[in-house]
């Protein structure tokens, strides 16, 4: 913050000197009027004394409008001017080619009220245009917080939103850390069914294998059993045999 402010101090001091120039007289033709007037040369991008311009008159409470390429403010009261009613005039153009361009201001102003002394009105203009530069380099200072302050606005949004982006995919990770967690506990229910089924059949394995061992055991009672028969029926015939 502290780095932002001496550079905010040294733009400020940067634009006030380079656009300390001399405030020069001159005249200039309006309409059928030839009026005393007075310029400055500023070394500063037109469109910005433009805008300066019009702020400048707005903050005095002017009501503007085009005369002739100038701003007007007809037949209003500018304290700063005069304490009467004026038209007031204000252009600011571009002269010069291409590298060697500049930017001149020239205002004037015409008492409604003969009455009025004209040369205090030019010294009234001087001033106002001697103090010109400076309001300039207030109208860009405030651009350029304006500007940082757009630019805080935008990164806070940013920040919020990726809070907001975290927050979310936080609730879809313990959502998801959830479900697996069902998951895993389904798995371990189907393992321990495996593992009943894998029971169940070692068991079958081993009815089945007793099965087959009586089952040898019993066929083998049977051969005995038949050889006895047979054996039998050889004694039986045998005694027949001797009876006859």
């Amino acid at each position: 913050m502290t780095k932002k402010v001496v550079s905010f101090v040294m733009f400020l001091a940067m634009s006030l000197s380079i656009m300390a120039q001399a405030v020069q007289e001159t005249v200039v033709n309006i309409g059928a009027l030839t009026i005393p007037a007075v310029t400055i040369t500023l070394d500063k991008d037109v469109k910005v004394v433009q805008d300066a311009m019009k702020y400048r008159l707005k903050d005095a409470q002017l009501r503007t409008k085009s005369v002739e390429g100038y701003q007007a403010a007809m037949e209003q009261v500018f304290s700063e001017i005069s304490a009467t009613p004026i038209n007031f005039y204000a252009k600011v153009e571009e002269l010069g080619r291409k590298k060697n361009k500049a930017t001149v201001v020239t205002i004037c102003a015409v008492p409604n009220d003969l009455t009025v002394d004209q040369a205090s009105i030019n010294g009234a203009l001087r001033a106002f245009l001697e103090g010109f530069p400076q309001y300039i380099g207030r109208y860009e200072a405030r651009l350029s917080m304006q500007a940082e302050q757009e630019n805080l606005k935008k990164a806070e949004k940013n920040v919020a939103s990726a809070e907001a982006n975290v927050a979310s995919l936080e609730k879809s990770i313990n959502n998801s850390q959830n479900k697996i967690s069902d998951k895993q506990k389904e798995i371990e229910k189907l393992k321990a069914k495996i593992k009943d089924c894998e029971d169940d059949i070692i068991k079958l394995q081993n009815s089945i294998r007793d099965d087959r061992s009586k089952k040898v055991d019993a066929e083998k009672k049977v051969e005995e059993a038949k050889a006895a028969a047979k054996k039998v029926e050889a004694e039986v015939e045998r005694y027949r045999q001797m009876a006859q």
